[in-house]
């Protein structure tokens, strides 16, 4: 991970253990699954997008949702390029 991503992981982990408090001790690793290793539900997945949006970066839960949901997923979704738009055929 670069320097960037180290302190995106930090803060990211900061604000699942905000959104799941019962994960205070847990040690939180980059591969885990939001929903099989950490518990995490729908309302908590909502929840943490939105913080993550205030603090780390652009993220879209929409298209996030459709792939893997792991820790890791996120990162990858706050620093990957916007995707270009198709102009529109007239």
């Amino acid at each position: 991970m670069s320097i960037a991503t180290t302190e995106q992981f930090t803060v990211l982990v900061s604000l699942i253990k905000e959104v799941k408090p019962g994960l205070g001790d847990t040690t939180i690793k980059i591969e885990d699954s939001l929903v099989e290793h950490l518990g995490l539900d729908s309302l908590d997945i909502l929840q943490l997008s939105r913080k993550v949006n205030r603090r780390i970066g652009a993220f879209d839960i929409d298209q996030w949702s459709s792939g893997e949901r792991t820790v890791r997923s996120i990162l990858d979704a706050v620093n990957s390029p916007e995707p270009v738009s198709e102009p529109a055929s007239t």
